[in-house]
């Protein structure tokens, strides 16, 4: 006696269902999910830098630096504009002392604004991807003149092209020399130095150590001395 249909085990839906999960996952492999990007120039200077953002499915942004003890301050951006995917030039009001706000939605926001003591600061309201161009002249591999947070790369734009082509960053201009990377990350810094700073520094570092070693070999003399009295 035949079971019925209805106990018969599914194997055409299973095998359907199966193949359709590949399909799927495969089509989220091939098609990368948009993501928020930030990109900055630094001006030859060191002083100022400029920034192109783009936005996807967002309603605020960020405008913050670091204040004297750490809380955040307002950043004071020039020339801020806010586009539209069709073109079309938005407005945005402040929403706090730091944070700017406009209808969700995406968008290419691009300003200017200045750099203090050679720190590059920025904080998100969710995860980015943040790239900074830094122009010749200036280094960051020193990690105590140069520190770069949690998740920074650090790329040449001569000897590792290779790499950031692959990462979908191609050099716009040749005054630029370093690239620092970070992938969703809510929060980066870096500071950067100029490369008269690493003669400085080592200078002074063999100041230090001579000092240190005059000290020590001061007080080895004194205790040789009073250990004669015993």
């Amino acid at each position: 006696m035949r079971s019925a249909n209805r106990d018969r085990p599914d194997h055409r839906g299973t095998a359907l269902r199966a193949v359709t999960a590949v399909l799927l996952i495969g089509i989220l492999l091939i098609v990368p999910a948009s993501a928020n990007t930030a990109t900055y120039y630094i001006a030859e200077n060191g002083t100022s830098f400029s920034a192109e953002i783009t936005l996807v499915n967002q309603s605020g942004y960020l405008l913050i630096s670091p204040g004297v003890i750490g809380e955040g301050a307002e950043l004071k951006v020039t020339n801020l504009t806010l586009t539209a995917e069709n073109g079309t030039v938005v407005n945005t009001t402040k929403k706090s002392s730091t944070q700017i706000a406009f209808p969700e939605g995406n968008y290419t926001l691009v300003y200017d604004a200045p750099l203090d003591g050679y720190l590059m600061y920025a904080q998100y309201l969710s995860p980015f991807n943040t790239t900074v161009f830094l122009p010749a002249g200036f280094h960051t591999n020193n990690v105590l003149l140069g520190p770069v947070s949690n998740g920074g790369v650090t790329y040449n734009l001569k000897k590792d092209r290779v790499q950031l082509h692959n990462l979908g960053i191609i050099a716009d201009g040749t005054q630029y020399e370093t690239v620092v990377v970070w992938t969703d990350r809510q929060e980066i810094q870096m500071r950067f130095y100029p490369a008269s700073y690493e003669k400085y520094f080592v200078i002074c570092m063999g100041l230090w150590f001579i000092l240190f070693c005059a000290v020590g070999y001061r007080y080895w003399r004194l205790k040789r001395k009073a250990n004669q009295y015993f």
